[in-house]
């Protein structure tokens, strides 16, 4: 439960905040969810103590794009490139999602994420069979507890029985949602759009309709664009988006490996942000992140787990993925000579990871930094482990990028809500567990051939064919 009143005393506060920066052995008062001040000896008459000694306090991570229901297939893609992640999950498994397997991995997956010191997850929630898959969708993340960018996302298995007659049908759907779930801007849940990549659009009409969709409902769009290149050349999905008329400042561009130098200047110029997820893309045939190129171009970036059906679910891990490869490309001009100091601190990684993360997602005013006014999104790291003890006091970033874990994530708070504290949550995990098994059996037994979820380049080519022809059929 929420306290109306609560004091972090003694703690090393990290805020994220360039006007307040970082502050040693200070106190955050939190009063009905939102951070009232900072600073030494705040009176605490009154007020439930947290004990912020041996602890670095700073803001919840900020993933800027995940898709949780895929939690129900934990690590099956963990030797997968791009196209047999397309065929076994997008073209296959998805379809043996029920209702109940999207709230079990939903919910699952919120918790994992909370438990990780993740407390605003951008949701691509690409999974939406049917009505019942959305509300499931949305109840999971709820009950958790978890601050969501909840995204409608467009894509759809090849079904035998496919939930959403049209494409109208399912503007319908969402237009109903938005009144159900996302009537206020300060709710812990928010709606986003996730159009179809371009590949499978039947048409233009489709992007329009969709995209124009997320403009009416005032709606991020997050969407995956430029992942890929084709016989050697670019896709130009922002080119195209472009001349359609379509690219906006409310838009996160997800991977965005294969972009031509105009196209990073037309997100530039337009204010759109980029969303980059270092472990699929290293792996699965997306090329290096492109980050020094956002970076060069004063692009707001943030950054992913993406699918914890191939990878963990906390932000440490792609971060500190992000930071050394980009130092390693830009060190590259000294020919393995000596040089002094490095081209990115781990400040500026970290930052990509909460308060730009926070800015790409429209969500900047309230999260992202410890600021008086913004919402208690507060995370305490515990510095007396094994794993941090002797920390360097003069570079905690460089602390939470490079030696931080999961582990030592002992208290986390959502708008005030303390979910987790002394390294459990307080949710009922168990359950949490039991609920995602049963679904991951089940999933598994229907799309699975013997265990292997394996479907082959010939069949996902023609599954994605199938998907355009159904398209242009509805």
């Amino acid at each position: 439960m929420s306290a109306n009143r609560m004091i972090i005393k003694n703690g090393f506060i990290l805020s994220m905040d360039k006007n307040i920066g970082d502050m040693s052995n200070a106190d955050i008062l939190i009063e009905d969810s939102v951070i009232r001040d900072i600073r030494s000896n705040i009176e605490s008459e009154g007020a439930e103590l947290i004990d912020g000694s041996d602890c670095i306090v700073m803001p919840g991570f900020v993933d800027s794009h995940r898709h949780i229901w895929q939690g129900a297939m934990r690590g099956i893609c963990a030797d997968w490139s791009l196209l047999n992640y397309l065929g076994a999950i997008r073209m296959n498994a998805a379809a043996a999602y029920t209702a109940d397997d999207m709230y079990a991995a939903q919910y699952h997956g919120a918790l994992e994420a909370l438990n990780a010191g993740v407390t605003t997850v951008a949701d691509y929630c690409h999974n939406i069979n049917t009505p019942d898959h959305a509300h499931e969708a949305i109840r999971g993340v709820v009950d958790a507890g978890l601050r969501t960018k909840w995204c409608y996302g467009f894509n759809r298995p090849p079904l035998e029985s496919p939930g959403f007659s049209s494409l109208d049908d399912r503007v319908k759907f969402v237009t109903s949602l938005a009144k159900q779930y996302f009537t206020s801007s300060d709710s812990l849940i928010t709606l986003g759009i996730s159009p179809e990549e371009t590949v499978l659009w039947p048409n233009e009409e489709t992007a329009i309709t969709q995209l124009s969709l997320a403009r009416d409902l005032s709606a991020h769009v997050f969407w995956h664009c430029n992942a890929l290149g084709h016989e050697g050349k670019n896709a130009r999905d922002v080119d195209t988006l472009r001349k359609m008329g379509l690219l906006g400042p409310d838009m996160v561009l997800v991977h965005m490996n294969f972009t031509d130098p105009d196209e990073w200047q037309m997100v530039a110029d337009y204010g759109a942000a980029v969303s980059f997820t270092p472990d699929t893309e290293l792996q699965m045939g997306m090329s290096w992140p492109s980050t020094v190129v956002a970076r060069q171009y004063g692009i707001t970036q943030g950054y992913g787990a993406d699918i914890t059906s191939n990878n963990s679910g906390d932000m440490f891990m792609p971060l500190r993925f992000a930071l050394q490869v980009a130092r390693c490309q830009m060190n590259e001009k000294h020919n393995g000579n000596l040089y002094d100091g490095v081209p990115i601190t781990c400040k500026e990684a970290l930052a990509w990871g909460t308060i730009d993360g926070a800015k790409a997602l429209g969500l900047d005013h309230m999260v992202g930094s410890l600021t008086p006014g913004k919402q208690a999104d507060i995370v305490m790291l515990r510095t007396n482990t094994l794993s941090m003890t002797g920390w360097d006091r003069s570079n905690a970033a460089g602390t939470v990028l490079l030696q931080a874990s999961v582990q030592d994530v002992d208290t986390v708070m959502v708008a005030g809500n303390i979910v987790k504290r002394n390294g459990r949550l307080l949710a009922d995990t168990k359950h949490a567990c039991q609920l995602v098994q049963a679904a991951t059996d089940r999933v598994a037994g229907i799309a699975s051939d013997n265990g292997k979820f394996y479907v082959s380049p010939e069949e996902t080519y023609e599954r994605m064919s199938q998907t355009l022809v159904d398209s242009n059929a509805t």
